[in-house]
């Protein structure tokens, strides 16, 4: 009985933070609940069975936001995480809030396809041809027909379109089929070395370094090495005295030596900027010696997933 009221009340507390945080990430929310990730997650798919929360499509670094229902306007604070061609997407479709399907170059036809968070697929039947139409998520069916109506364009949509959950399935199964065409379109421009890049699959290692990182409001500039146990970036972290740049290098290590740190400072100088290095190990002496020393050129993070 114990059990059941602490897996009750654990759950509340969850409630209460998103309630009062909006769209969250499972590390921020076990922060907040002072519970390991592991645990917060258990509860988060608890809850979103339960149908008391909903998850983003959209992913902040490999980690989607869980939120309440009606908190779906807050996810526009996370846009940025949207790679650039789904911004352009976003911004498209918030500006014009109606986008016809056919009308759209492939590239943004794929990208309007992969922010389900913000775009809704409508298909109207306009003089007996049926059309796909992407709708603003905030915008309501008699709106899009407004906004159809007064396009004065050859297909505008029909005053008072009724959108059936039949008619919504057939989209569903239509996006899917002209999707993995323009996939495949898109994968024959790319250079061969983005390909084999993209085949590379991430690393739990550096998945849990970026949610740490997320978590801890860090940027991401940019990705330099991704392996298992390794991951390098240029990171961007807010100060009191403004917006700093450093080189992180992280490896997944029990015992962190001073050849670990000189490597990292090595890496940092080359590009000019001071050193992070992160792993879930423990420094040994001559790393702690070392970082006495030379601590205004290298910093030591521990890592705690």
């Amino acid at each position: 009985m114990i059990e059941v009221e602490k897996l009750s009340v654990s759950k509340e507390k969850i409630l209460s933070a998103i309630k009062l945080k909006g769209p969250s990430l499972p590390v921020q929310i076990a922060r907040e609940i002072q519970f390991s990730p592991l645990f917060a997650s258990a509860f988060l798919s608890e809850l979103k069975g339960e149908g008391k929360i909903k998850m983003s499509n959209m992913r902040v670094g490999s980690s989607p936001l869980y939120f309440l229902p009606g908190q779906e306007a807050m996810l526009e604070k996370s846009v940025a995480y949207l790679n650039q061609r789904e911004k352009e997407a976003f911004q498209k479709l918030k500006a014009e809030q109606v986008l016809e399907d056919s009308a759209q170059d492939p590239v943004m036809r794929v990208a309007l396809r992969a922010i389900k968070d913000f775009a809704v697929p409508v298909k109207i039947r306009i003089d007996g041809e049926s059309k796909l139409f992407w709708k603003h998520f905030n915008l309501d069916d008699e709106e899009v027909a407004k906004l159809g109506g007064k396009s004065g364009k050859k297909g505008a949509l029909p005053p008072s379109p009724k959108i059936k959950q039949e008619v919504k399935k057939e989209v569903k199964q239509e996006v899917r089929m002209s999707e993995k065409q323009e996939l495949l379109l898109e994968e024959e421009k790319r250079p061969l070395a983005e390909k084999k890049k993209a085949k590379v699959k991430e690393s739990e290692f550096a998945i849990g370094v970026k949610d740490i990182l997320t978590a801890k409001d860090i940027e991401i500039l940019h990705v330099v090495t991704e392996k298992k146990k390794e991951f390098e970036a240029k990171v961007r972290i807010d100060t009191m005295f403004g917006k700093q740049t450093y080189y992180l290098v992280a490896k997944d290590k029990k015992s962190v030596t001073d050849n670990d740190l000189v490597l990292a400072e090595k890496k940092g100088r080359n590009e000019k900027l001071p050193a992070v290095f992160m792993s879930p190990g423990e420094l040994n002496k001559k790393g702690r010696q070392h970082l006495e020393q030379w601590g205004n050129l290298v910093k030591f993070e521990k890592l705690r997933f």
